[in-house]
């Protein structure tokens, strides 16, 4: 069981205060900063798709061009969204051809202008296949329940094929059934979890049903045993899948919720920003069979976390929410270690607790050089919601000595003195200055850049002028000494990175 956090202050407001941290960092908990950085990828995405297929160039430009509110039922679309994320991978490695994106929305593209009429449908293509129509948390965001899709015309049907085969796929089995089509008794009890999440974690629960658009109910064996629930990721994007007797109860229920919601959150997050510099290195796991990578582990640490907050959420939960929704089940309901393991031999990590500490213990022994700057403020911002709920959990001054893999840093070689810097052209962009960020992509390149303010601004400054030049104006824009260290470092530093990204030029 996870330790009781301090007396010193009550368990409410600390819940309270976790709750508000899992939203409160704009790069990985707020919702509405991950989803405004997603829409900027997913224009510059689109252009970067029209430069290289001709035959589509129209209707994904046409498709950037839209407003936000009619580009985001798109975007998280399902079969849209697996689209996009191919012929992005596709066009990286220089293998597009023709953009499939391209091919399944037309029909679907949006009215481009700002003032388009607010008439306009905001139902994805997807969603628009389901009759009838269920939303399956009205209030709590625009998630519609996925039954078998009944199409009209070629381009629906060509889109519901796609649909199916990407759910088939997700489940791994090329002759799955349908979806169930769920009893309007399961259905409920859905709404009820969601309503309770929402109760529970005012800041956090929202958050995460905020980055589902489509649930569907199904009934899957494998050698692991039933499928409770899953979350679609790549395969099948913002989309969860649920066993129906996850939906037995709104304890259940929203605790499912929570864990496919959370991971489909960091998914959005992820895209826009690493955490990882080496996507191969692992880490062994003792309650299950081989190792995992590191951002795996990540990712199960960010479940754990929003897990734990939920469950001294649900000790701490005043009599309303146990009348409205029932009391909160006595015992956890957590999988089994793998048999063989050594926690099946030991009886160790049978809790959240445990595991969240083993996986935050992990990532503090990690050498500082395995994470990129996004990593450590990942890690520190999870471990800092993590000890708001659990006073065993690791401190960062408990692996001094435990870091043996610890090593300095590697430091790019000093720019040199003499030169102009110059930004290359063309380029494509899109300014998120509310977020401090620029995304950017030369036309020559199949790859975009993430910018932050500091970047960006020096990026800004490379017209010709020479690093002097640069640094003075820098210096000038930040409200800092020309010659203070500060200034030279954070100057050195953005150069070294838009040289190596190829956005400038400096020519001696």
């Amino acid at each position: 069981m996870p330790a009781s956090p301090s007396a010193a202050e009550p368990v409410t407001d600390l819940v309270a205060q976790a709750d508000t941290m899992l939203c409160a960092d704009r790069q990985f908990g707020d919702s509405a900063a991950i989803g405004e950085r997603n829409l900027a990828r997913f224009r510059l995405g689109l252009t970067m798709l029209a430069r290289h297929d001709g035959e589509a160039a129209d209707v994904l430009r046409t498709t950037a061009a839209a407003a936000d509110e009619h580009l985001r039922p798109l975007l998280y679309d399902p079969v849209l969204r697996n689209c996009f994320e191919v012929d992005l991978a596709r066009l990286e490695s220089g293998r597009l051809g023709h953009s499939s994106f391209g091919a399944y929305v037309s029909g679907y593209v949006p009215t481009p202008a700002a003032d388009a009429p607010s008439s306009m449908s905001s139902m994805g293509p997807c969603e628009a296949l389901i009759r009838p129509h269920r939303s399956a948390w009205p209030g709590l965001g625009d998630a519609w329940v996925l039954t078998e899709p009944t199409p009209h015309g070629s381009s629906q049907e060509k889109l519901a094929g796609r649909l199916m085969e990407l759910y088939r796929g997700a489940l791994g089995d090329s002759r799955a059934a349908a979806p169930v089509d769920p009893a309007d008794s399961v259905r409920a009890v859905l709404r009820e979890g969601a309503e309770l999440l929402a109760t529970l974690l005012p800041a956090a629960g929202p958050g995460v049903l905020g980055h589902v658009t489509m649930v569907g109910f199904t009934h899957r064996e494998s050698e692991e045993g039933p499928l409770q629930s899953m979350s679609g990721g790549d395969p099948l994007p913002s989309t969860v899948l649920l066993a129906p007797e996850r939906c037995t109860s709104p304890w259940l229920a929203a605790e499912s919720l929570l864990h496919e919601g959370a991971h489909l959150k960091l998914f959005d997050a992820l895209r826009t920003g690493s955490v990882v510099k080496n996507a191969t290195e692992r880490v062994p796991i003792p309650w299950r069979i081989g190792s995992w990578t590191v951002i795996r582990v990540f990712v199960a640490l960010h479940f754990y976390v929003h897990l734990l907050v939920f469950r001294a959420a649900a000790a701490s939960a005043g009599e309303a929410v146990r009348e409205r929704f029932g009391p909160p089940p006595s015992v956890e309901d957590l999988d089994e270690p793998s048999p063989g393991t050594p926690a099946a031999r030991s009886g160790q990590y049978r809790t959240s607790a445990e595991r969240a500490r083993y996986l935050a213990e992990c990532v503090l022994s990690l050498p500082e050089q395995a994470l990129t700057e996004h990593g450590h403020r990942f890690a520190r911002w999870l471990l800092a919601a993590l000890r708001l709920v659990d006073d065993d959990a690791p401190r960062p001054h408990d692996r001094a000595e435990a870091t043996t893999r610890q090593a300095e840093p590697w430091q790019p070689p000093e720019n040199p003195s003499g030169g102009v810097l110059q930004r290359i052209t063309p380029v494509d962009a899109c300014a998120l200055p509310g977020l401090g960020q620029l995304v950017v992509s030369p036309t020559r390149s199949a790859r975009m850049h993430w910018l932050n303010a500091r970047s960006w601004t020096v990026y800004s400054l490379c017209d010709g002028r020479d690093l002097g030049s640069v640094r003075t104006a820098y210096a000038r824009a930040v409200d800092l000494p020309a010659d203070s260290e500060e200034v030279n470092r954070q100057v050195s530093d953005s150069v070294r990175r838009l040289v190596a990204a190829d956005l400038i030029t400096h020519d001696m």
